[in-house]
């Protein structure tokens, strides 16, 4: 299943469709669930590490074992499609 069908297949579980749906915006919804790092290219395995930033920082505001808000600053140090997505919708 691509991650673009995942998150349609997912909507009702809301941990999961969060992390689905990021990975959707950052362009990687072509991807198959479960498809192999090494297939991968450079670009697409960045993507995934910042999706993964992304999905922590929504289950510590979630309420996880954190009592203090945690702030996170990310330096990239070129542009991305997810830049640009957070960019615009702020």
């Amino acid at each position: 299943m691509s991650i673009d069908d995942a998150v349609e297949f997912f909507v009702a579980h809301p941990r999961v469709h969060h992390a689905l749906k990021l990975l959707q915006d950052v362009g990687l919804g072509y991807l198959t669930l479960g498809q192999h790092s090494p297939t991968l290219s450079g670009g697409e395995a960045q993507r995934i590490k910042l999706v993964t930033e992304l999905a922590k920082v929504r289950a510590d505001a979630a309420g996880g074992p954190r009592q203090i808000p945690r702030h996170t600053l990310y330096v990239l140090d070129e542009p991305t499609v997810a830049c640009t997505w957070r960019m615009s919708r702020n």
